[in-house]
């Protein structure tokens, strides 16, 4: 089994065929050629339908870990 990940989902080759890639997000499952696969999601990710991918969620917690806390700024007169 290959799998490849594209864009933050994982595209997933069982059978070694070029025009047998499965593509899941949530609950659906989408079966094709990686090119139309990868088409697809450039798509919904156009429209903002896809949920937030495990990737997308650990790049803003790494981004909230460095933002420092409690900080105050004073104002310049």
């Amino acid at each position: 089994m290959r799998k490849l990940i594209y864009q933050g989902f994982i595209l997933t080759n069982s059978e070694g065929h070029t025009d047998s890639w499965k593509l899941t997000i949530k609950d659906q499952h989408r079966i094709g050629s990686l090119f139309e696969l990868r088409r697809l999601v450039a798509y919904y990710l156009e429209l903002g339908v896809l949920p937030e991918t495990r990737v997308s969620l650990q790049d803003v917690k790494q981004v909230q870990n460095m933002m420092p806390k409690n900080t105050v700024i004073a104002k310049k007169r």
